[in-house]
């Protein structure tokens, strides 16, 4: 069983405090970004963030040994609508 906690007013929304332990355990630390989801159920499930990369990082890390192989399928059907199939 988890350990029960009181949320506060914040602003106008609804403040958590994540007990020490918990948050060791699940490594949050103060500035980890977190995921907030509510289910159907009325349950909240935070999970630690993943990183997001910009298109400029991504790009950034391109080197040609990096370049999966580009291939291409033949034709199969009406893709050119002025051929006969």
């Amino acid at each position: 069983m988890g350990i029960r906690v009181q949320l506060s007013k914040w602003g106008n929304s609804l403040g958590l405090r994540v007990p020490r332990d918990v948050a060791a355990q699940a490594g949050l630390t103060e500035g980890t970004k977190v995921d907030v989801e509510a289910r159907d159920d009325g349950s909240i499930v935070i999970r630690k963030a993943q990183r997001r990369y910009t298109l400029e990082e991504l790009v950034a890390g391109m080197t040609p040994d990096k370049e999966h192989p580009s291939w291409d399928d033949a034709p199969v059907g009406r893709e050119f609508p002025n051929e006969e199939p």
